[in-house]
């Protein structure tokens, strides 16, 4: 049990340093107040009070002889009040800590909270950030307001909704996760109903141009880009999800790979057709050596989204398409292929948390792969190119 002394400046600074941990002692004279004595020497004043649910609150009030006996009853007597009040002095103080930060400390400390972003999506943020809002990395964020959100918003030419996206991504974190600012002003925009409506997009390979698309992949000099282009036909999976696979992560055997930390933040199991398997096992030959299968010249060592060879198909084929638009060719020829919904959501890896039918489906490995497999052969027998069974090698110096 701690013992109780009437808290002397002499008193404290005679208290012996424990052998080992730390030991308390209580004030008789202001109950609450307690001094901690560490083995290291250490002593600081603490007030420890439970709350209603039963558990000890422990608020520190500064380091003996840094304040004073009488400062840290003073203190204490503070502190109690304010809990009383249903104030949390350490959430209050917490929110001093941060109420000064500027936006470019607010998109530091983001990044240290979120090691799992990729560059990629650092880079982006950094890029918009600067973009829209160059003039207010240097401004305290509490000196945002919902006009100014408003005028900068107005004052876009382009691309507004993307920057505003960001400032709102870092200012929600300021006001839910800091605790930071008392409202988030990018708020307006939604109450205002000022974000522009989102247009869903719906372009994608036309089924009577599949076959001369295919061919035109096919005859791709740059390896990487043509199993690149193949994976996200034959998957439905995101560029990123395809660029920064790991050899590792491939296995050849049962014809899967898993894309690792997904949009939705999850690892996700894929499988390899037999269409596309001859020209991994080929693309493992030319960098199977690397960590990823498609290395490159980025920050994070893995390929840029190959625009060149991307646009060369476009040219030679007369089809204008993104990495994206491979992921509405898929789902589109699964619903062709007689591929369920539900199915075609969990092979896409989307979500089904908000649907509720779709909540109780948990497809099993074997389905998600026999459907993986339906697609390509609906695929293969739609393009059926020629040399479909030929395989090029290509050398390391390629």
């Amino acid at each position: 049990m701690a013992e109780k002394i009437n808290f002397t400046q002499q008193r404290i600074e005679n208290l012996p340093s424990p052998g080992t941990g730390r030991t308390d002692y209580y004030d008789t004279t202001c109950p609450k107040l307690t001094c901690r004595v560490s083995n290291t020497g250490n002593k600081s004043f603490v007030v420890l009070k439970k709350n209603e649910a039963g558990k000890v609150q422990r608020i520190t009030l500064g380091r003996f002889p840094d304040i004073s006996v009488s400062q840290a009853r003073k203190l204490a007597i503070e502190t109690l009040s304010e809990l009383a009040d249903g104030i949390d002095p350490i959430e209050e103080k917490r929110k001093k800590r941060y109420q000064a930060i500027t936006l470019q400390q607010l998109f530091d400390i983001y990044l240290e909270d979120k090691p799992e972003l990729r560059e990629a999506s650092k880079l982006d943020y950094s890029r918009k950030l600067r973009q829209g809002f160059s003039d207010w990395l240097n401004k305290p964020i509490n000196e945002v307001t919902r006009d100014m959100v408003k005028a900068r918003r107005n004052s876009f030419t382009g691309g507004r909704d993307n920057k505003m996206r960001v400032l709102r991504l870092l200012m929600t974190y300021a006001y839910q996760t800091l605790k930071a600012i008392e409202e988030n002003p990018v708020d307006i925009l939604k109450e205002g109903k000022l974000w522009a409506k989102a247009k869903r997009k719906k372009r994608m390979i036309p089924s009577d141009s599949l076959k001369d698309w295919y061919e035109a992949v096919l005859s791709l000099d740059n390896e990487k880009a043509k199993v690149y282009l193949l994976l996200l036909l034959h998957t439905g999976l995101r560029d990123q999800d395809i660029r920064y696979l790991e050899w590792k992560d491939v296995d050849f055997k049962n014809d899967c790979f898993v894309a690792r930390d997904t949009k939705n933040h999850t690892d996700f199991t894929a499988y390899i057709a037999p269409q596309v398997k001859p020209y991994l096992r080929n693309l493992q030959s030319l960098t199977g050596n690397d960590r990823y299968m498609f290395p490159g010249e980025t920050k994070d060592g893995v390929m840029g989204i190959p625009r060149k060879p991307i646009t060369q198909v476009c040219k030679q084929t007369g089809i204008e398409f993104s990495s994206h638009d491979l992921k509405r060719t898929f789902l589109t020829i699964g619903e062709a292929a007689m591929i369920p919904f539900s199915l075609l959501k969990a092979l896409a890896n989307h979500k089904t948390d908000g649907d509720v039918t779709g909540g109780y489906i948990n497809p099993e490995a074997k389905t998600m792969k026999a459907a993986t497999f339906k697609i390509a052969d609906y695929i293969h027998q739609h393009t059926a190119p020629a040399n479909d069974n030929v395989i090029t090698l290509k050398s390391s110096g390629q």
